[in-house]
């Protein structure tokens, strides 16, 4: 009987895998006035649609909010032990940006099921290394954390604030060559992607779009794909409503007595109309 509870639950934390496989911020709205209260979430889920993360407070490294010359760390605005809500108060007029990283957690997948992510994830290196080293029907080990950003606008623009630019120092940083919040639906929008502050060639970054709700009826999803070139660079162009940029980066583990891989996800959400 415990083999078949063992069972199922492999199948089931699978099934969650593919389900909730991306990690964002999502903000209350991604326009304020100043001094309003915008409530932040962390969220888990597939198809730029999620649910409440259940990541626990004592594993983020930094949950800080940015704007301007001003940096402030949100993470005793948790008042539970999980990521949950919090409510930020936007005081000043700008863009303002709220970075979350937490630390590593521990995954281990079926040989067949690590391939299928592999695949979605467009980590090809992976695949062939682990064909060249005849580990593909190994079980994989892996450790896994994440990056994650949002910009809000608050009030009007500001020429001079380049808080939508900033480099956290994140292992992996999403950052857009102008501010999003100064182009329209249909301009084209390039970002950097550095891993380990170098700039990141051939990785799969997506960009995700929930088009705004008209009428209360579902708002319209689109998700395209593109492969960073030698800068690191991706361009994409802008849709209105809400916004994700994603990738998935993986590499060797340094201690192979505890895992193989360490695979660090990043994402970028920000508004546009």
């Amino acid at each position: 009987m415990k083999r078949i509870y063992f069972f199922v639950a492999c199948i089931l934390g699978i099934a969650f895998w593919a389900q909730a496989h991306e990690f964002w911020l999502q903000p209350a709205t991604f326009f304020a006035e100043p001094n309003h209260v915008v409530p932040i979430k962390v969220l888990v889920g597939e198809h730029f649609q999620g649910e409440r993360s259940e990541g626990k407070k004592n594993r983020i490294i930094h949950y800080t909010h940015w704007n301007g010359s001003t940096k402030e760390e949100i993470t005793p605005k948790l008042m539970k032990g999980h990521y949950g809500s919090v409510p930020l108060i936007l005081t000043a007029s700008g863009t303002h940006l709220i970075t979350l990283a937490n630390t590593n957690k521990y995954l281990e997948m079926r040989a067949d099921s690590f391939l299928l992510y592999l695949q979605e994830d467009g980590l090809d290196q992976v695949i062939q290394w682990r064909e060249k080293h005849n580990q593909t029907q190994k079980r994989s080990r892996e450790f896994y954390r994440r990056c994650v950003k949002t910009l809000i606008q608050v009030g009007p623009l500001t020429t001079k604030d380049q808080t939508f630019s900033l480099n956290t120092g994140m292992p992996l940083e999403i950052l857009p060559a102008q501010n999003p919040y100064n182009l329209k639906p249909g301009a084209t929008l390039r970002f950097t992607i550095l891993f380990e502050n170098k700039p990141l060639a051939g990785a799969l970054v997506r960009y995700w779009n929930r088009a705004p709700i008209k009428n209360s009826a579902p708002a319209d999803f689109t998700q395209q794909e593109q492969r960073s070139d030698v800068n690191g660079q991706v361009r994409f162009q802008l849709k209105a409503g809400n916004n994700m940029i994603s990738l998935v980066q993986m590499v060797p583990y340094t201690d192979t007595s505890q895992a193989d891989w360490q695979s660090y996800w990043g994402s970028l959400t920000f508004g546009c109309r």
